[in-house]
C-alpha cells in the first residue's frame, strides 16, 4: 500500500501537480469554476480554512507580543522600530532604537525619531506602566529626543567580550573545577535565583521590571547558570532579552564583592566565552568592583549604553523640577551611585 502511495505521489510530481489546503488566496481559481453550487461550497471551505490558520497565527502572535511601528511618507516606509514586553506581565515594554530607512524626507530625523517613539507609547496596553529605551552612550541625539518625551536616565551598562579565548583558557582547570561550579538553573533553584536577582536590584528597577519565576525561565538557556555555594547564590548569568541583536547575557553578583568568587568567576567566564565566543556579558556601571575584576582578568569593554525609562514615579518627579534642558553632564551625574536620583517606590511583595 505504501509503495502504491509513493508511486501516485511521484507520478503527480512529474506532472507538476501541487496539493494545497483550500484558502482565500485561491479565490481567483474559484471564479473560473462553472458550477455555481460547487463554487459557493468551495468559497465557504476556503473561508473556514483561512480562519483556522488565522487562529493559529494569532495565538502565536499573542505569545510573541512583538509589535512594529512604521513611519510612512508617499507610500514608502521611511523608518521603523519594534516594541515588546520585558516581563511576563507586560507592565514594562522595551522600545528599540529607531531605524531610519530614508533620511531624505520632508521631516527632520529628530521629528521622525520622536514620532516613532511617541506612537509606540500611545498604542500600548493599559496595564503598561513603564517604557525602556537603550541608547549608545555617544548617541546624544537619541538621548535628547527621548528626554523630550519624558524619559529619564536610569543607569549605565557596560558590555564585555573576550578575545583569543583559546589562548587564555586553562583546559584542565576548567574541566576539574569551574564547570562544576556553574549550576544549571532549574525548578529546584529557580526561586533562589529570582530572589537573588531581585535583592540586588534597586527598589526602582525592581518595581519597573517586576520579574517573576517565568521571566527567569524565559531568560534561561544552555549558556545560563548560577554559582551556588551551600544554597547561597553568589552569581548568575542569564540571557538578556533587553537586546534583540546578538547574544548578550547579564552577569549579576551581590551588592558587595564576595571573595568566594575570586578563584571561580574568571574560569567560569572563560568557559562561557569558549562555548559561545560571540556572546557579550553585560554589567552595570555602578558595580565598580565587578567591572574592575573583569578588566583585570583580561576582558574587553566593547561599549557602554545608557538606559532611559518613562515611568509614573519618574514622571511625577519631573513635574516638580524642569529637567528637560539639563546638560548631558548633569544627566550622567544623576547616575552616580552615591546619590539616589529617584524616589523609592513601595516595597515589592515577595511571591
Amino acid at each position: 500500500m505504501k509503495q502504491d502511495l509513493n508511486h501516485v505521489l511521484n507520478s503527480n510530481k512529474d506532472k507538476n501537480v501541487t496539493f494545497e489546503e483550500l484558502h482565500i488566496r485561491h479565490l481567483k481559481l474559484l471564479i473560473d469554476l462553472k458550477s455555481k453550487k460547487l463554487n459557493n461550497w468551495f468559497l465557504k471551505m476556503a473561508i473556514i480554512n483561512t480562519f483556522d490558520d488565522l487562529k493559529i497565527f494569532l495565538n502565536h502572535l499573542k505569545k510573541n507580543k512583538h509589535k512594529c511601528i512604521i513611519a510612512i511618507e508617499e507610500k514608502k516606509i521611511i523608518g521603523y522600530l519594534t516594541i515588546f514586553p520585558l516581563n511576563d506581565k507586560g507592565t514594562c515594554l522595551k522600545i528599540s532604537k529607531p531605524n531610519l530607512i530614508n533620511i531624505n524626507t520632508s521631516i527632520t530625523e529628530k521629528d521622525l525619531t520622536m514620532g516613532l517613539i511617541k506612537k509606540s507609547i500611545s498604542i500600548t496596553d493599559i496595564k503598561t506602566s513603564s517604557w525602556i529605551i537603550n541608547s549608545d552612550i555617544e548617541n546624544r541625539y537619541l538621548i535628547s529626543s527621548s528626554r523630550e518625551l519624558g524619559f529619564q536616565p536610569l543607569e549605565k551598562v557596560k558590555l564585555w567580550s573576550k578575545d583569543n579565548i583559546n589562548e587564555s583558557i586553562n583546559e584542565t582547570n576548567i574541566d576539574s573545577y569551574s564547570s562544576k561550579k556553574l549550576q544549571e538553573i532549574n525548578k529546584l533553584n529557580l526561586i533562589n535565583v529570582l530572589n537573588f536577582i531581585r535583592s540586588n536590584q534597586s527598589p526602582l528597577i525592581r518595581t519597573i521590571l517586576d520579574l517573576s519565576q517565568k521571566d527567569i525561565s524565559n531568560r534561561n538557556d544552555f549558556n545560563s547558570g548560577a554559582i551556588i555555594n551551600d544554597d547561597s547564590v553568589l552569581c548568575t548569568i542569564l540571557k538578556d532579552i533587553n537586546f534583540q541583536d546578538g547574544k548578550i547575557y547579564t552577569l549579576t553578583i551581590g551588592k558587595s564583592w564576595d571573595n568566594r568568587l575570586n578563584n571561580v568567576l574568571k574560569d567560569i567566564l572563560y568557559n562561557f566565552f569558549k562555548k559561545s565566543p560571540y556572546s557579550v556579558i553585560k554589567t552595570y556601571e555602578e558595580n565598580t568592583e565587578l567591572n574592575s575584576y573583569l578588566d583585570t582578568a583580561g576582558f574587553t569593554e566593547k561599549f557602554q549604553e545608557i538606559i532611559l525609562v518613562r515611568n509614573t514615579i519618574i514622571r511625577n518627579e519631573s513635574k516638580q523640577i524642569n529637567k528637560l534642558n539639563q546638560s548631558f553632564e548633569s544627566i550622567f551625574e544623576k547616575l552616580n551611585p552615591q546619590g539616589n536620583a529617584y524616589p523609592s517606590p513601595f516595597p515589592v511583595k515577595s511571591k
